[in-house]
């Protein structure tokens, strides 16, 4: 499985919390910043274990569905 197009979601009312979440039986990660930088996050999947580093932008990135997805977290480097 390849993550690699992994793209920001459109703003919404209802903003997600910074970091992997999940709603509407998707899995997110909010890269909550005022700069402006794409970092790199490390996906944990249900069978699998970690895929990425994935660069993700600021705001809301959408993972895929989140049966798949156990969680994610950024790996402390930019991109």
């Amino acid at each position: 499985m390849t993550l690699a197009g992994v793209t920001p979601a459109s703003a919404t009312p209802d903003a997600k919390p910074c970091a992997y979440s999940e709603s509407g039986g998707r899995a997110w990660y909010n890269h909550c910043t005022s700069d402006g930088s794409h970092i790199q996050i490390m996906v944990t999947l249900t069978v699998g274990g970690n895929v990425g580093p994935i660069c993700v932008k600021p705001g809301e990135n959408d993972l895929g569905p989140s049966w798949r997805t156990k969680g994610a977290f950024y790996n402390g480097k930019l991109c």
